[in-house]
């Protein structure tokens, strides 16, 4: 049997829980809202790369120093992801999200940028640069914390 003060306590637990919940599907509602209205204004590409077979380590290693620093310190690089083919280890695919064509500009025009790009030049056999737009850009809101 509760006492009057822990039903009280519980009272109070259950209405911050409440008030929490609220909070978190305004917080997340905003995010959508925004994302959706901002979306319009971004820049996605992919870029598809071959690299020569002898720099293959020596390539992602620069490639993810790149990404990180990238996504780090720029605002408006939202998105960097690189993978590569499994049974073509040469053939890197590069998923960018900026927050606009100028944001884009500037990125590519970054001691960082310019670092890699220089230093990977001649590891790379060819590059097909694809703008696209997305259909859906989801991720785990879990993730959100990370970003």
């Amino acid at each position: 049997m509760m006492t009057h003060q822990q039903k009280q306590t519980r009272i109070k637990i259950e209405i911050l829980t409440l008030v929490i919940n609220v909070l978190t599907i305004i917080v997340f509602t905003l995010f959508q809202t925004d994302a959706m209205a901002q979306q319009s204004s971004r820049k996605v590409r992919i870029a598809n790369i071959e690299i020569d077979s002898a720099c293959v380590e020596e390539y992602r290693a620069a490639l993810a120093k790149h990404a990180k620093i990238a996504v780090q310190v720029e605002p408006g690089v939202l998105a960097l992801q690189a993978v590569y083919d499994k049974e073509h280890p040469t053939k890197v695919i590069v998923f960018e999200v900026y927050a606009s064509e100028q944001a884009y500009q500037l990125h590519i025009k970054t001691p960082h940028f310019l670092e890699y790009k220089n230093g990977t030049l001649k590891m790379v056999k060819s590059l097909v640069l694809v703008d696209v737009a997305p259909i859906a850009l989801e991720i785990k809101p879990a993730l959100l914390k990370y970003l």
